[in-house]
């Protein structure tokens, strides 16, 4: 069982992961890539002359963060969470993962889960922004 899986290998996903690695949490990521939305190309008027971090050179260093990577990252599509006893079973299309806590970073907007009970648990220990309801979840053990 690991301690902690994380959904989603974006930025937010690959910074998690980063942090439960450096405090030597069991953890895997699961995602179907790596780097999410920053692997897009974007151009900016304007911005000529300046110095441009690439999405791609930003996932490398994150990558790079990540020596355990390759034993930590699972390349598949989350299909199902659910809470069993005291820890988690995340279903994947490859087989069933299971770990103490979850955290959901599937990208820059909410995608809701439409589970049982989701709106009830809406700032009851269930959020959307990591940003926003962080406070709330200081020195809470999952």
């Amino acid at each position: 069982m690991y301690d902690l899986i994380i959904i989603g290998g974006g930025p937010a996903g690959l910074t998690a992961a980063v942090y439960a690695l450096n405090k030597r949490l069991e953890t895997l990521v699961i995602s179907e890539d790596l780097g999410g939305k920053v692997n897009y190309r974007v151009q900016i008027k304007g911005l000529e002359g300046h110095e441009i971090i690439s999405g791609a050179d930003v996932v490398e260093k994150f990558k790079r963060q990540l020596e355990y990577l390759r034993f930590a990252h699972q390349m598949d599509r989350v299909t199902k969470v659910a809470p069993v006893n005291n820890h988690f079973a995340v279903m994947a299309q490859s087989g069933q993962f299971e770990a103490k806590a979850v955290i959901v970073a599937t990208g820059a907007r909410p995608q809701r889960l439409d589970a049982p009970g989701e709106k009830r648990l809406i700032g009851r220990g269930l959020s959307y922004s990591a940003i926003s309801h962080a406070q709330v979840f200081i020195e809470k053990e999952a």
